[in-house]
Formats: structure tokens, C-alpha cells, sequence
């Protein structure tokens, strides 16, 4: 009888009959061919994580870039703000130099008031050093500047 060591070291097949071995064969290949079903699944369930990665990188970018066209539609926005508001600034210099030619050079005589604008009247008033004319209406305005 062998010993328990020389039996462990025998190949099972050995030991196995020719319809045993086929099924053998049989069930190793059934394995492999399972092996390799569980891979190529596992393969696809990998590759649809990596798109699912790529989409979400994707919209990330597309966020991102929205944002940035956001903020420079915004900051353009604010530059043409900027330009209007130094556009009405210096026309209202304008109005201010020239109401200043205006009121030099007609010496203004009360009468002649009433034809000058609101304009030409509040650089008068300034000119007089007269305070708190900035909200009054044209009469009252007129009415201050013969006063002083």
C-alpha cells in the first residue's frame, strides 16, 4: 500500500478514467469559458464607468466655461456702463463750460435771466458763492440769484 505522501503526489488525472478525464476537460473549459464571460463583463461594466467619468468631466468643463462667458458678458456689461456714465459726465462738463461762456460774457442783466437754462442759472449761482441751489426750480433759483 503507498503512503499517504506518494498518493498526495500522484496527478489527480492519473488516478481518473478516459470518461473521467473528458469531464474533466470538459468542466476546466466550462470554467475558463465562464472566467472569461465574468471578465469581459467586468470589462464592459469598467469601460461604462470611464464614459460615465468622461460625461461628468465633460459637464464640468462645459459649467466652467459657461461661467467664464457668464463673467466676461457681466464685465463688458460694467465697461459700457463705465463709458456711458463717463460720456454723461463729460457732457455735463460741457453744458457746465459753456453756461460758465455764457454767463462771462453777457454780464447777465436781471431780465435776462429768465432766457438762460437751469443750467446756465446754477453755474450763475455758483459763480455768486450762493449755497442750496442744486434742487430748486428754475423761478426759485432766478429768484435767489436777483436776491444776492
Amino acid at each position: 500500500m503507498p503512503k499517504k505522501s506518494e498518493i498526495a503526489m500522484e496527478p489527480v488525472s492519473a488516478k481518473l478514467s478516459s470518461k473521467d478525464k473528458k469531464a474533466l476537460k470538459k468542466a476546466t473549459e466550462k470554467a475558463a469559458e465562464k472566467a472569461k464571460a465574468k471578465a469581459k463583463k467586468d470589462a464592459a461594466k469598467a469601460k461604462e464607468k470611464a464614459k460615465e467619468a468622461a460625461a461628468k468631466a465633460k459637464d464640468k468643463a462645459k459649467k466652467k466655461a459657461r461661467k467664464a462667458k457668464e463673467q466676461a458678458k457681466a464685465a463688458e456689461k460694467a465697461e459700457k456702463k463705465r463709458a456711458a456714465v463717463q460720456e454723461k459726465a463729460a457732457i455735463v462738463a460741457a453744458d457746465a463750460a459753456a453756461s460758465a461762456v455764457v454767463t462771462e460774457t453777457a454780464a447777465t442783466p436781471s431780465d435776462s435771466l429768465d432766457t438762460l437754462t437751469v443750467v446756465a442759472l446754477r453755474a450763475r449761482a455758483r459763480e455768486l458763492g450762493l449755497t442750496g441751489y442744486a434742487r430748486l426750480p428754475k423761478a426759485q433759483l432766478i429768484a435767489r440769484i436777483r436776491a444776492a
